[in-house]
């Protein structure tokens, strides 16, 4: 090796080294990836003893129905152009498509992103119905009053608004100066970041601005009031209530400091999401048994604003764009089944979706390394099976 080379290798360690842990983890791994739970430490999410199972019943229209809409004539090449995954489509109680690609089968792992947060609100909802939290119009200092210590304007800020993605919090996508999006995935102590770099911007309830801080705070809250972390509040209260065929995992933000990534992370095979959504679809309830209230699956997606002032940022408007709107964590299509019963669904980095249509008695499911193509076709192909 010449002496340049030696050199500039000298430089590159000094500065790498130099760097926070943030910062390294960014280097190194860059833009987030469907495999990071393979780095990231885990916690253990338990499933239960009783396992729900769907009859296979392969449905060729329901299937081409999708090609379709997505824009190719035959499964394996959509798979491999569109780098997807999972590909599920659940009516009842029968699998109507179970595909798989990349390499996948039944048993792969495939991870969540922020279809997380739909599931963060579905643990709000079950503290909220033991009593443990009075209601999510409680302001997040009652559990978190140390961010009184730095704006007391905290204070206004309510579990709702943190569910909602109304809460005013500062949120700064781009690089400069602040790196929200890259410190909310990648530091290594979520906790300590929640608490001392969220920033007032507005007042609550004004914007939807989608806001990795959100999440963290509500994960706050969860692991207070339940006195427990949140894998083994979330395996207590829904996951082993809900059929799964094995236990999942959480990503952590490290050894450490051992705080679930709260905006992203859960790690499962496609059909554990799948019953999870088909909880929702059926009013909460699984084996007979209510997990999630109906009062609060109704909360969860009641009348959200469609005012197109109040999504101001670049996602919001996409999302008033598709004619959609955001609820508790859940997105939600007020003209698709009822105003009463309407569709909604969950999404997650790289095109990670779970659809859910109450009305059809329906989920759908893509999980994938890449959102190859516009994340509405997909979403509009769920929309439209069956209609």
């Amino acid at each position: 090796m010449n002496h340049k080379k030696i050199l500039s290798l000298l430089a590159a360690s000094i500065v790498f080294f130099s760097c926070t842990t943030t910062q390294r983890r960014a280097l190194v791994h860059r833009d987030a990836n469907v495999k990071d739970y393979q780095w990231l430490p885990s916690r253990s999410i338990q499933k239960g003893s009783e396992t729900r199972n769907f009859a296979q019943e392969p449905d060729e229209k329901t299937k081409q129905a999708i090609l379709e809409a997505i824009g190719f004539s035959d499964m394996p090449t959509a798979l491999k152009k569109t780098r997807t995954q999972a590909l599920v489509v659940v009516r009842g109680e029968k699998i109507l498509l179970e595909e798989y690609g990349m390499n996948c089968d039944h048993n792969s792992i495939v991870t969540s992103f922020s279809v997380a947060k739909s599931v963060n609100s579905a643990m709000v909802g079950t503290l909220i119905e033991s009593g443990k939290i009075k209601s999510e119009d409680e302001p997040v200092t009652n559990y978190i009053p140390e961010l009184l210590e730095r704006d007391e304007r905290f204070a206004l800020i309510t579990i709702k608004n943190l569910l909602n993605m109304s809460s005013g919090i500062l949120y700064a996508e781009t690089p400069n100066p602040r790196m929200d999006n890259t410190e909310t995935y990648y530091n290594p102590n979520l906790r300590k970041l929640a608490l001392t770099n969220t920033l007032i911007k507005e007042e609550p309830g004004t914007h939807f601005l989608y806001n990795n801080y959100n999440p963290l705070l509500l994960g706050l809250i969860i692991e207070r009031v339940a006195k427990q972390n949140v894998c083994e509040y979330l395996s207590q209260s829904i996951w082993s209530k809900i059929g799964c065929e094995r236990d999942a995992t959480w990503s952590l933000d490290s050894d450490k400091d051992a705080f679930e990534k709260m905006e992203s992370g859960i790690n499962t095979i496609a059909m554990d999401f799948v019953r999870f959504a088909c909880m929702y679809r059926d009013g909460g309830k699984v084996f007979g048994k209510q997990v999630v209230s109906q009062e609060w699956i109704k909360k969860s997606l009641a009348s959200p604003p469609r005012e197109a002032d109040y999504y101001s940022d670049h996602w919001g408007k996409d999302v008033f764009n598709h004619g959609a709107s955001y609820g508790l964590a859940w997105y939600v299509y007020a003209e698709s089944g009822s105003a009463a019963n309407p569709d909604f669904f969950g999404i997650g980095n790289k095109g990670q979706i779970i659809y859910i249509s109450p009305s059809r008695k329906m989920v759908m499911a893509r999980f994938g390394e890449q959102n190859i193509i516009n994340l509405w076709k997909w979403i509009e192909a769920f929309k439209n099976i069956e209609r």
